[in-house]
């Protein structure tokens, strides 16, 4: 109730949270270099979101509130832009003030003497003999690799001490066109409230799309990885908050019974799909939030601010109400299936980039002309493989074209070469996908499995049908997944050529940078190794935006889509006839499902399973997600397409998998896609002889 105390209290609550949080961060500072600046920037939008909330903004007009926010970041980003230029190019760090050179990053290595005597628990570093171009290696691979991954750590320590100024200017940058775009929406009106909404949607897409990405980025640069994830969830963490204190209930409601749009909403967070990525992400807080709220109904009675009876205050009541009206056997299921998709993508990203070194040693004596055509069939292929995600293969064939044309064409003939070669393969696997989802497209099934006849499926369908390169369409096609995308053309029976002609910005957005960024993983010392390095990250960088805008830009346009055809797209059409028949036909099927896996109805031994198979996928997801904010990895061993199997896993392709918790992270998701299965299998049975008693 911190929030309901004296402003002296809120204040001094405030400051010693963020003092501890920030100290916290600092401490780790070596380990996590991003997250005190991170922590930092994060204050600037959490205190404009206090202050709006507080008594005395509220009385401030909405549009004049974030007009005075957005020109105050504006001006914070423009004494940052002048002050970074100065930096840059009027300071005396060194002679060459502080633009990126030799002589400046020499400086930097040698403020950070401090990182680097302690950043390897076994001995100090030095630049030169352990880190540098020109470093001695040892002859034992394991401690080789532990020299090199610290080496890695202190060099992103100062890297970011150089760049975070940067960093600054764009937050502060965009959050003043983020306010900017908010003067725009008067929420006094049911117009405003759903642009607001629909802003939302598209926000947390992109934020979900950077946290998709960052799973891939991974095999690049952990650090970025990490990086991407804190700040994501961060982000979404404040958006949440932020619409439930700018929108007022009563306003929501009555745009709920007159925009579509609201509606659709609605019944998308009311979902049980919603409703298991809430418990998923929550999971263990909800019995942590349950004893809290318990401890303030506690506390509210002894001060004497509340005269109610019961365990929990109003709020916690209102809360356990509404969950107990949930289909909690489906939400648990949700979770599980949620689960299982969490550890194809891990396992198929980590498997994916070891055949791909593997590949790449193969490849190593073969010419150049013979590398082309065979990593031209390998992406080919790799591209019809769910699993496999497209920036693994644009990596592959940079890394090994790159490599091997810098001792003939060139290295930038190689990177330009091994991009197109990317983009044809991409185009080719394109209509192979289309293939699968043409003929998968025959079956009634698989039609009504889409929802060939939902409002949403028909608005992407509608998208995609525009001639030329319309931005939607063309975000969707490079914004979405690459097989699911291509297959769902194919059911849908769209027009080829316009597919491949909207497919096209895919090699700006997606293929070129990443081609690059493997090339640079290979590229041979130049004596501006951490130039490079920085390159490689920036190229990950924009590539993972381009992707994650793409999905933002797609996003929008359906839901504006939705919004203004929405009649025009739920009318009935003669070829899906017979899958509105399919659907009336399983009704009686829904219904005994419905019926049998109804919470209170379900056996105890039927909830152990269900909350049994929930808790281990949930346990699995917890220790696998650890990698990506861990300095040191507990699942797998930190491994990156450009190394090698021999080096790096000792030869052994299996100790990819840490041990103990590595192989008991991967044991206890495998036990808990098995309980799927039988629960599954089990509710299935019972559906269908409580349909045959009927």
């Amino acid at each position: 109730d911190a929030h309901r105390a004296a402003l002296a209290v809120q204040i001094t609550v405030g400051v010693i949270s963020a003092a501890l949080m920030l100290g916290t961060a600092i401490l780790k500072g070596v380990s996590y270099p991003w997250a005190a600046p991170l922590m930092v920037l994060l204050f600037i939008p959490t205190v404009l979101l206090r202050l709006r909330t507080s008594r005395f903004y509220r009385s401030v007009s909405r549009p004049q509130f974030y007009h005075v926010a957005g020109m105050s970041t504006l001006a914070t980003a423009s004494i940052l832009g002048c002050a970074w230029l100065l930096y840059t190019c009027f300071t005396n760090y060194t002679d060459d003030g502080a633009l990126w050179t030799p002589l400046v990053k020499s400086k930097l290595i040698l403020d950070t003497k401090d990182v680097y005597d302690n950043v390897y628990s076994t001995r100090a570093l030095d630049y030169d003999t352990d880190c540098g171009a020109g470093k001695t290696t040892t002859t034992d691979e394991s401690e080789q690799n532990r020299v090199d991954q610290a080496c890695a750590m202190a060099e992103t320590v100062w890297f970011v001490v150089w760049m975070v100024p940067f960093g600054a200017l764009l937050f502060n940058f965009f959050l003043a066109i983020f306010c900017g775009l908010e003067t725009r929406f008067k929420l006094a009106d049911g117009r405003g409230v759903v642009r607001l909404l629909q802003q939302f949607v598209c926000v947390l897409v992109f934020l979900i799309a950077g946290m998709y990405v960052s799973i891939y980025a991974s095999g690049v640069s952990v650090y970025l990885a990490s990086a991407f994830m804190a700040l994501a969830a961060a982000t979404i963490l404040m958006l949440m908050v932020y619409v439930n204190y700018e929108v007022e209930p009563a306003v929501l409601k009555q745009v709920a019974a007159d925009s579509t749009f609201a509606q659709n909403m609605v019944k998308a967070f009311k979902s049980d799909w919603v409703r298991a990525v809430g418990v998923g992400s929550a999971n263990v807080l909800i019995p942590f939030f349950l004893a809290l709220d318990m401890l303030r109904q506690k506390t509210r009675r002894l001060t004497k601010r509340t005269d109610k009876e019961g365990r929990f205050t109003e709020f916690g009541r209102t809360f356990l109400d509404n969950v107990e009206s949930w289909n909690w056997n489906s939400i648990l299921t949700k979770v599980i299936i949620l689960g299982e998709i969490f550890g194809v993508l891990i396992l198929g990203s980590k498997f994916t980039y070891i055949f791909f070194s593997w590949l790449n040693d193969q490849l190593a004596d073969f010419a150049l002309g013979a590398v082309f055509v065979l990593v031209f069939i390998v992406g080919c292929l790799m591209f019809m493989l769910p699993m496999v995600p497209g920036s693994a293969v644009y990596l592959f064939a940079g890394i090994v074209i790159g490599k091997q044309s810098q001792a003939s064409i060139g290295f930038w003939w190689g990177v330009i070469l091994a991009s197109l070669l990317g983009l044809v393969a991409k185009l080719v696997a394109c209509c192979g996908q289309y293939g699968i989802g043409f003929v998968l497209g025959k079956s009634v099934k698989v039609q009504k499995m889409i929802g060939v006849d939902t409002v949403p499926t028909r608005a992407i369908e509608y998208v995609l049908n525009q001639r030329g390169m319309q931005p939607g369409k063309v975000a969707i096609l490079v914004g979405g997944p690459d097989w699911p995308t291509s297959v769902t053309c194919g059911i849908l029976k769209l027009n080829i050529p316009q597919m491949i002609l909207g497919t096209l910005p895919v090699f700006i957005a997606s293929i070129a940078p990443q081609t690059l960024v493997g090339a640079l993983l290979t590229k041979e010392s130049d004596g501006n190794a951490t130039l490079w390095s920085a390159v490689t990250t920036a190229c990950t960088g924009v590539a993972a935006v381009c992707q994650a805008g793409a999905c933002l830009v797609a996003t929008r346009t359906i839901l504006r889509t939705v919004e203004e055809r929405s009649e025009e797209l739920s009318q009935p059409r003669p070829e899906h006839a017979k899958v509105a028949e399919l659907t009336a036909a399983e009704a009686d099927l829904r219904a005994a499902f419905a019926q049998v896996e109804a919470w209170p109805a379900l056996s105890s031994r039927r909830k152990a399973t269900v909350l049994f198979g929930a808790a281990l996928q949930l346990l699995a997801g917890f220790l696998l997600a650890a990698d990506f904010v861990l300095v040191d990895p507990i699942c797998f061993r930190k491994f990156a397409v450009s190394d090698s199997i021999d080096i790096q896993l000792d030869g052994k392709v299996m100790n990819v998998f840490l041990v103990p918790v590595g192989v008991a992270a991967v044991s206890i998701w495998v036990l808990g896609c098995c309980i799927h299965t039988f629960h599954s299998k089990d509710i299935g049975k019972l559906a269908r002889a409580s349909l045959q008693n009927q």
